[in-house]
């Protein structure tokens, strides 16, 4: 639908067809895990331009480590992530490569959260990039993480790992599409 802004000095404006959000999977641990895996992503390229994963979890360890991200069992190092973490008292920064670092949790009486968006990964003509938001209630921080993997392959699927320890029973993952503007 147009309208007319010519008060404004513009001919006409389109009204923007919001992006819709589709939940496509949900994993419920109903065990202890040290990954969980989303695959056949290749099915939904038709219909989502964008993937996200919402995440609540806890960990069973006391030792902060980082929930980690690879695409289509790609195990080399060609990733990389910049981080931007506040506690409340402090902002820090730093970033690597060899793996996406998305999430820190702590121990299993301590929840972290996440919304992390996989952008383009569909799209095989250049390198897929993230942008995660997380937190954790027990370390009283919270992060925005931006990531890339350096391979122009579609996505077709995203393992979650978490190092060295398990995610706990209860821990929840879902999948959404963000649906293509037509």
């Amino acid at each position: 639908m147009a309208f007319s802004l010519a008060l404004l000095g513009a001919s006409t404006y389109e009204v923007p067809i919001p992006a819709s959000y589709d939940l496509l999977a949900t994993e419920t641990l109903t065990s202890s895990t040290t990954s969980v895996t989303f695959s056949s992503l290749g099915d939904y390229a038709a219909d989502y331009d964008h993937l996200q994963i919402r995440s609540t979890l806890a960990t069973s360890t006391s030792t902060s480590r980082w929930l980690t991200c690879r695409f289509n069992g790609d195990t080399g190092s060609n990733y990389s992530f910049h981080r931007l973490r506040g506690t409340g008292s402090s902002v820090v920064t730093s970033g690597a490569g060899n793996y996406a670092e998305i999430l820190v949790v702590v121990s299993n009486d301590t929840v972290g959260s996440m919304v992390m968006d996989i952008l383009d990964y569909g799209n095989s003509s250049k390198n897929t990039t993230t942008r995660t938001f997380h937190g954790s209630l027990g370390r009283n921080e919270v992060s925005l993480t931006s990531g890339a993997w350096f391979n122009t392959n579609a996505v077709t699927s995203i393992l979650l790992q978490y190092q060295s320890n398990d995610i706990v029973t209860g821990s929840r993952f879902s999948l959404y599409g963000i649906r293509k503007v037509a």
